[in-house]
């Protein structure tokens, strides 16, 4: 009885001290609450955006493919044998290739000659000719090709020239050709490959290309035995993703056709979207857009392999001690060169561009008589044009918004949260981004044309549709964006943090977000910017009252109202430049050129 009466007391002061202990934590040491409501934050969070991925890309994507084999309500390949049977649709296969593949390799030899001699050269001036090699990388290819038809269409100014420096009454160059847009195609393509093999060029061991200079090779020799194929995985990536990117460009392709009706697969898609009297019209354009989501699928997964190959690495962490190339006696003969590059591709079709916006009729000869700023002054006058800048200001915002967080969380979670379907999630906002817009926009046509079910929401014909398909399109660029910053940073940092007291929640807080802060604003303007001219959407989605600028461009070229296009189209270029600047200042360099 003693020894109980003895062990009451110290068990009764034991328990004592672990209330008071247990209540000391809850008071004053909430980390584990706290993390417990991070991650219940962070989860309910992420499921939300699971299901918004789901409606605007899941969703759309598989009401694409099993429409593609529906036909007059039952499951069939009819679809698929119309297309394979149908001359015109097979004469856009065809054209395409005719197009693309010229164009494609045209642009990859342009940019590996201009990347070497940028990055291998004693060229004065890189950094100027650097910046003004990647102009045409801002200006929307359709932008481009209307430009170009102001130089070599029928009245255009250079065509004009040539007719009378031969005395012809006929034009002697016909830019609506397949000929037109190759030419078109290939000196706004060649910026992507430039872009790809630049960083590549420049980290090359200038050493190995002294050894074969020592050997008593050329710098020709050099150039071809050395350095191109130690550059081979950054040019065939480049090249593929170039075609890739030619195959699914619409703009260019509808200017440069539409007079002689020359169809490429997108722009045959589109039509075939438009032809109402064709029999399951809808669903043969979905049959028609599974070769192009195959092709891009196929494209990324063999991309992504290039871009992890280390077949070719010989490449050091810092600049090799040999000295660049001296171009000698041939620096005129480069510059000059380069200039011609630049007055093609940027200066000659923006000053036509500009010079037909102040001009009161075009084709005429340009004098002070015949310069007027009036198109400029109608376009704040038209309603539409008021319309389709503020439509597409809010869209392209609202979009680069919700890219930017969405991304953000799919990429940390995807990285350090490992989340269920993370990684599913990641490769799946890949594929709207690899395939034509005109593909995306049918599956919107034919997932929202009817109310959503359950909820019955009525989304075609309105803002919200734009809204939507400018998610799906762009998502990718926000979740690579922000994958490859979240993955520099080390783990290590965010482990600190926590082991000195802070919570889950502070630690992203106070650690990462500083430290990706560069990385939101680059995703942000990488959105903002393609979406303000954006036409391959919008050129099926837009209704009356959501008109946006690229669908203004459009529409008045369309309709022969040449003025007018030339004075929206600089408007459009003056924003891109002017969004261009404010994203290379606020990314810290990381966007822009």
């Amino acid at each position: 009885m003693d020894e109980i009466n003895k062990f009451r007391p110290d068990f009764l002061n034991l328990l004592r001290e672990r209330i008071v202990l247990f209540m000391s934590r809850i008071n004053h040491s909430p980390k584990r609450l706290a993390t417990t409501s991070f991650f219940n934050v962070t989860n309910i969070v992420w499921w939300i955006i699971v299901i918004l991925v789901g409606f605007t890309v899941i969703y759309p994507s598989l009401v694409l493919v099993v429409k593609s084999f529906v036909a007059n309500e039952e499951f069939s390949f009819a679809n698929y044998y119309a297309i394979f049977t149908n001359p015109a649709i097979l004469k856009s296969m065809i054209n395409s290739l005719i197009v693309v593949i010229p164009s494609t390799i045209i642009s990859t030899i342009i940019a590996v000659v201009l990347a070497w001699i940028v990055a291998r050269t004693n060229l004065p001036g890189k950094g100027i000719w650097q910046t003004l090699l990647v102009i045409p990388y801002l200006i929307p290819p359709f932008i481009g090709a209307i430009a170009w038809t102001y130089l070599l269409g029928p009245v255009g100014f250079f065509n004009k020239w040539l007719m009378n420096l031969f005395n012809t009454t006929e034009p002697l160059i016909d830019i609506y050709s397949i000929g037109g847009m190759i030419f078109v195609m290939s000196i706004y393509g060649f910026a992507i490959p430039y872009i790809i093999i630049l960083p590549t060029m420049k980290k090359i061991n200038a050493s190995i290309e002294e050894s074969a200079r020592i050997s008593g090779a050329s710098t020709f020799r050099t150039l071809k035995d050395i350095t191109i194929p130690i550059l081979a995985p950054a040019i065939l990536g480049g090249m593929l993703l170039l075609f890739m990117y030619q195959m699914a460009e619409f703009g260019a392709p509808a200017v440069l056709g539409a007079p002689d009706q020359i169809n490429l697969m997108t722009t045959q898609i589109y039509y075939t979207i438009l032809s109402s009297d064709m029999p399951n019209h809808l669903q043969v354009a979905a049959a028609q857009s599974m070769l192009l989501v195959l092709l891009g699928i196929i494209g990324l997964n063999i991309y992504s392999r290039f871009t992890k190959s280390s077949k070719y690495v010989v490449v050091s962490g810092k600049s090799g001690s040999a000295e660049v190339t001296k171009l000698g006696k041939y620096k005129w003969i480069v510059q000059v060169f380069l200039s011609l590059v630049v007055l093609v591709t940027f200066v000659a079709p923006m000053l036509a561009v500009l010079v037909t916006s102040i001009s009161k009729v075009y084709g005429l000869p340009v004098s002070l008589s015949n310069l007027t700023l009036n198109n400029f002054l109608k376009l704040f006058e038209l309603s539409y044009i008021q319309r389709s800048l503020f439509n597409s200001f809010v869209l392209s915002v609202t979009a680069g918004a919700v890219v930017a967080f969405c991304g953000l969380i799919i990429a940390y979670m995807t990285i350090r949260g490992k989340a269920l379907g993370s990684s599913l999630i990641n490769s799946l906002v890949a594929i709207p981004y690899a395939v034509p817009g005109t593909i995306v926009a049918l599956a919107m046509i034919m997932t929202f044309s009817k109310p959503v079910p359950i909820v019955g929401w009525q989304l075609y014909g309105t803002f919200m549709i734009l809204l939507i398909a400018y998610l799906a399109r762009f998502m990718n660029l926000g979740v690579t964006t922000l994958s490859g910053a979240i993955g520099q940073i080390d783990p290590a940092l965010e482990e600190a943090s926590r082991i000195s007291g802070a919570s889950k929640a502070r630690s992203f807080r106070d650690v990462m977000l500083p430290l990706l802060r560069p990385s939101l604003y680059s995703a942000f303007f990488l959105v903002l910017i393609p979406a303000l001219g954006e036409i391959s959407l919008s050129a099926l989605l837009w209704s009356v009252g959501n008109e946006t600028i690229g669908v203004s461009v459009f529409s008045t070229q369309m309709e022969g109202k040449v003025l007018l296009t030339a004075a929206l189209a600089i408007l459009l270029l003056t924003f891109t430049i002017l969004l261009n600047i404010i994203a290379r200042v606020v990314s810290r360099g990381k966007v822009g050129i």
